[in-house]
């Protein structure tokens, strides 16, 4: 069955949700601040209304987020499997891909519970999904923000914290907004709540480890361009974080470095997978070009200019491919 409400959201969403009292939460494996913050702020509303509400992703919260969640409600499978029994109703967030989910999702399936969407990521025409998924909106938590308006549950300050969290996260800083006016207006809702943003910003964009500052030089050192410069990109095998503490994702985070570049107009990197023989494809482009069907051609998704996809066979060779889409994208969209 395929049924997705956008904003405002259809009657049969709202009631679907009003109608569990036992919520299990999810979303894509190596957790970010946007998912997490939506998962957080959902999780305390729903039991400001007498809900019961869990979080049980794939993979552990990432020390790096670690500040998000002071309470401990942000479960993982391979601890907290258990805790899906009972639920009578899922939901993603951050992702309409059960198979990024990994297996919470899959286990609810298995047991028979719906398991629907709350996105902001295009999806493809074909999927079988049920849920919200609005690409109008920065990130999921300005997503779940109108999500908890429409359903009348309270946002108090611990919960407005999370999801300031999940929109700074994903526009950067509030740098990557396009003109969306909206979004800001909803921050200014969330700071109204009373709590300090300070924090919020330097946990964010202000507390890289040393590890994390070696491996950001190593990957610079490895950066090549290409497109008459107009790309810089990297393809870069599992030995870079050699004698380093790094989370899963600690060179994903490196690549707005590459878009910040002077001249540089789409970023590429191919990073090692989580299984054998995989790479992970990541896109970013400034606003004069679209690198979105990029992604889409390899199997992957994302917004128009931040997408990504998993690819599988020789970096170079993968590498080289992604390029040459790359450099046509630029000669298509501006010659």
């Amino acid at each position: 069955m395929r049924r997705l409400s956008g904003v405002p959201f259809e009657p049969w969403l709202l009631a679907r949700i009003q109608a569990s009292r036992h919520i299990l939460l999810s979303t894509h494996q190596g957790p970010d601040a946007d998912g997490l913050g939506s998962q957080l702020a959902f999780v305390r509303a729903a039991r400001a209304t007498g809900r019961t509400a869990l979080v049980v992703n794939e993979d552990p919260l990432p020390k790096r987020h670690a500040w998000l969640d002071p309470d401990g409600d942000i479960g993982h499978f391979d601890r907290d499997a258990a805790q899906l029994l009972g639920a009578d109703f899922g939901l993603l967030f951050d992702t309409h891909e059960v198979e990024r989910a990994g297996r919470p999702a899959q286990a609810l399936r298995r047991q028979g519970v719906d398991v629907w969407v709350v996105d902001h990521h295009a999806v493809k025409p074909d999927l079988d999904l049920q849920g919200c998924v609005a690409t109008e909106f920065s990130s999921s938590g300005e997503l779940v923000f109108r999500l908890l308006k429409a359903l009348g549950w309270p946002i108090d300050a611990i919960a407005a914290r999370a999801l300031y969290a999940a929109m700074s996260f994903d526009t950067g800083s509030f740098r990557f907004l396009r003109n969306q006016s909206e979004t800001l207006r909803v921050a200014a809702e969330l700071l109204d709540t009373g709590f300090d943003a300070n924090p919020v910003q330097e946990a964010l964009f202000a507390s890289r480890t040393r590890d994390e500052t070696l491996l950001l030089g190593r990957v610079l050192a490895q950066m090549q361009f290409a497109g008459r410069d107009r790309i810089a990109w990297a393809a870069i095998g599992p030995e870079i974080g050699a004698g380093l503490n790094l989370e899963s994702d600690a060179i994903g985070e490196t690549i707005p470095h590459f878009v910040g570049i002077e001249g540089v107009l789409i970023a590429m990197q191919l990073k090692p997978g989580r299984n054998a023989g995989e790479w992970k494809l990541s896109l970013r482009s400034k606003a004069a070009v679209k690198i979105g069907h990029v992604a889409q051609h390899f199997g992957g998704g994302g917004h128009e200019h931040a997408a990504g996809a998993t690819l599988t066979g020789d970096k170079d060779q993968l590498a080289a491919q992604v390029l040459a889409m790359l450099e046509q994208a630029l000669l298509d969209q501006l010659g």
